[in-house]
């Protein structure tokens, strides 16, 4: 039942009380004409909301809002008589309702299952095998939801396979494969942008157990194929605990770290992980970042979020980086740079140093497409790291 204010009047003017609506894309607010009965259910706002031409499956009342006008009026009956009734009026603001229910969850699960893993053939290479988990941004609701998004994961996933398979038969890769989670692999429900609750297609619950199952599932193709499997991961913007859309805790309270956090913990209860490492201490003093040794290359990784000036995508990366050099930070003595964050592939080695920026898995954006009149192709990458390559790297794939 509504929480409903009362405000009650007796033997109120005669006085027509008329209805109204103001209306804006996330829900608004009604004054209900004159009613000789009270509304007493939740389920009568269903009727109330149709009159307006709302569909109480997209709009609901918002319950600690409802206001209640009481009064009592003359009214002159059949016979000629005048008589005193009751008459009722409300207020009330509504909101759209989460898209939550619309997205089955445990469907979502059963698709993470369904890959089948394959044979390995053995090498003599030390070079390692990368792959870049970014931007997945789990419970978005554009460009198909959350649905399309687990596909768009799936399937790159068994291509990433497939590519290091070919790659490992044609002596090119060796055992070592590097999982790195850069960062929004959550979309969050709230704090970002004004219609993120409404889009959102997933509870933050679902988006970090959905999360966490992703990431095992990815760890778990190469556990298959015999692979020493290092994972690791940076925060993002969309892990962060906000207030106000600002953060009010520290950079590692992020759900992106917390989702590798958590699966690190699971495989260690199981010998079957043993050949599984996951990275924590290797986070440099900023929080933010994370510097690797990979096959002899110094590989930094980083979200992107804290870059800040510059003309564009790869002037903000190469600005930043030049920062932290001068500052002597963790990322210094990298020779690559792998972001996220902007959702589109750049590769530059402008500045003598390789940066790359990864592209995200979501299903895009509706508002950057209206304002800039483009979208970004989703995708996976992943690339060979070794000291014997010419630029350190090879065999980049987009996926």
């Amino acid at each position: 039942m509504c929480a409903v204010v009362l405000d009650e009047f007796e033997r109120r003017p005669e006085k027509r009380v008329v209805s109204s609506i103001e209306v804006t894309s996330e829900g608004g607010e009604f004054q209900t004409g004159e009613m000789s009965q009270p509304i007493t259910l939740a389920e009568d706002w269903d009727g109330v909301l149709r009159g307006f031409g709302l569909d109480p499956e997209v709009f609901y009342v918002v319950d600690d809002t409802v206001r209640m006008s009481k009064w009592q009026q003359s009214k002159r009956t059949e016979n000629g008589d005048r008589d005193v009734v009751w008459l009722y009026a409300y207020k009330a603001r509504f909101a759209r309702r989460s898209r939550t229910d619309d997205v089955d969850f445990l469907e979502l699960c059963k698709m993470v299952e369904k890959r089948k893993p394959g044979k390995i053939a053995t090498s003599t290479s030390d070079n390692a095998f990368v792959v870049l988990l970014s931007d997945w941004q789990l419970g978005k609701g554009e460009g198909g939801g959350t649905p399309a998004t687990i596909e768009r994961i799936v399937v790159a996933l068994d291509k990433a396979v497939a590519h290091y398979k070919a790659l490992k038969k044609a002596g090119r890769v060796g055992v070592q494969v590097y999982l790195v989670g850069l960062g929004d692999l959550v979309e969050a429900c709230n704090g970002w942008y004004p219609m993120q609750t409404f889009q959102a297609d997933l509870s933050d619950r679902e988006q970090d157990k959905l999360a966490r199952r992703l990431i095992l599932m990815c760890i778990e193709a190469f556990v298959e194929l015999g692979c020493e499997v290092v994972a690791a991961g940076v925060p993002g913007n969309h892990g962060e605990n906000r207030v106000g859309g600002k953060a009010y805790t520290n950079f590692l309270d992020n759900r992106d770290y917390a989702a590798f956090e958590t699966v690190s913990e699971i495989c260690a209860a199981s010998p079957r992980y043993d050949h599984v490492t996951f990275v924590h201490e290797a986070i440099n003093d900023d929080d933010l970042t994370l510097t690797l040794d990979i096959a002899g290359v110094p590989v930094a990784f980083a979200h992107g979020h804290q870059f800040r000036s510059g003309a564009n995508a790869q002037a903000k990366m190469e600005n930043w980086w030049k920062s932290q050099v001068m500052g002597n930070t963790g990322v210094a003595r990298a020779a690559i740079l792998f972001a996220g964050h902007l959702h589109h592939f750049v590769a530059s080695e402008a500045v003598g140093r390789q940066v790359f920026q990864v592209p995200a898995m979501d299903g895009g954006s509706q508002w950057f497409q209206a304002t800039a009149g483009a979208n970004a192709q989703a995708g996976m990458l992943t690339v060979v790291i070794g000291s014997d390559l010419s630029r350190g790297w090879d065999d980049l794939k987009i996926l």
